[in-house]
């Protein structure tokens, strides 16, 4: 047993590294994945359930088999009390592999770094965010979100606090938030079924089709300004309108063409499958440059021409030295190029 101590928010924390038995240590509620298995059980959160719950989830039995190859943990469990704040399933792969190998004494253990009990709240959750949303340790992106969601809302830090602890934009944290208040209110009630493993999974992996949504400011003002759109928005997912979440960064251009937008929601409730890619054919129909990747850089190019000032170029291709020649030869090059890819497609007469 050793004494040493960390660092966190200008204090010295002192912790101890020892051996810790399974049997004697508690899951730690406010985990976010635990959180979310708190939220959707019916019935009594035991700590059996929670080892259950945990152990269904495909990451768990992953980590069970590489903590059996290894013979053991490449990191210690963060413990304070006897509740295992940081490192949860860690210890439910530890009771999975002492099930299996109860005569094996490397399961009856785990390695844990026992903190001191006069750590503060913040400080916690300040080393939780360094983990596992700043650090490699990654949580899901779900995960994440909630842990961001408990810092603002119930710690009181501004989105702008934690923007800055994570290494993240204040206005990416707003999104995040707002995705996560979305998703907890219309999505996951009707999405996350009776608690079953895959169900939640796949409700879970629907959050960054949300964070997706609230990082487009078209969108974003949408749902501030009609909530029922937010509810809307939660059926097209759950229905399953959207192929990928990269998919809702067109809806706006879709909900933007009358059209398009007439297609869409006709669709969405008798065929949603068909949806959005029927929105986006009618889109690219009319304004390819919306939807279509070359269509939208030539649109970009055009509009480039026609702002530039002849003037400035002239005078910028008249400058003597390596820095002329230099832009002459680019500008040949695209002359060259664009008369060679119109005779190609037929536009060269």
């Amino acid at each position: 047993m050793s004494e040493q101590t960390i660092s966190v928010m200008g204090r010295e924390i002192p912790f101890k590294l020892e051996e810790l038995d399974i049997d004697e240590l508690r899951f730690y509620l406010d985990n976010p994945r635990i959180n979310y298995i708190l939220t959707m059980h019916e019935g009594e959160v035991t700590q059996e359930v929670i080892q259950q719950k945990l152990l269904e989830l495909d990451t768990t039995k992953d980590l069970v088999k590489d903590i059996a190859a290894n013979g053991g943990l490449l990191e210690e469990v963060l413990v304070i009390g006897d509740e295992v704040v940081e490192g949860n399933t860690r210890l439910a792969c530890y009771r999975r592999l002492r099930q299996r190998y109860p005569d094996d004494a490397r399961w009856a253990k785990i390695p844990a770094k026992v903190l001191s009990n006069d750590i503060r709240q913040d400080e916690l959750f300040f080393i939780l965010g360094t983990f596992h949303v700043k650090g490699k340790k990654e949580w899901s992106a779900y995960e994440k979100a909630a842990y961001i969601h408990r810092m603002v809302r119930e710690l009181n830090y501004s989105p702008k606090d934690v923007a800055a602890q994570l290494g993240n934009q204040a206005k990416t944290i707003q999104a995040m938030l707002a995705a996560y208040e979305a998703m907890s209110e219309y999505y996951l009630p009707r999405a996350g079924g009776d608690g079953d493993a895959f169900q939640v999974q796949d409700a879970l992996r629907k959050y960054s089709y949300f964070e997706a949504m609230f990082r487009q400011k078209d969108l974003a003002q949408r749902a501030s300004q009609t909530p029922a759109f937010v509810a809307e928005f939660s059926d097209w997912v759950r229905q399953g309108v959207f192929p990928k979440a990269e998919c809702v960064r067109d809806l706006p251009k879709i909900l933007g063409h009358k059209r398009a937008q007439r297609v869409f929601l006709d669709l969405v409730d008798t065929e949603p499958d068909d949806a959005f890619e029927e929105a986006t054919y009618v889109l690219h129909e009319a304004k390819p440059e919306k939807v279509d990747p070359f269509y939208k850089a030539v649109h970009e190019f055009r509009d480039l021409l026609r702002d530039a000032s002849p003037q400035k170029v002239r005078v910028d291709l008249e400058q003597a030295g390596p820095a002329g020649a230099s832009r002459k030869n680019v500008l040949k090059r695209c002359l060259k190029d664009l008369e060679r890819f119109c005779r190609e497609i037929g536009l060269d007469s």
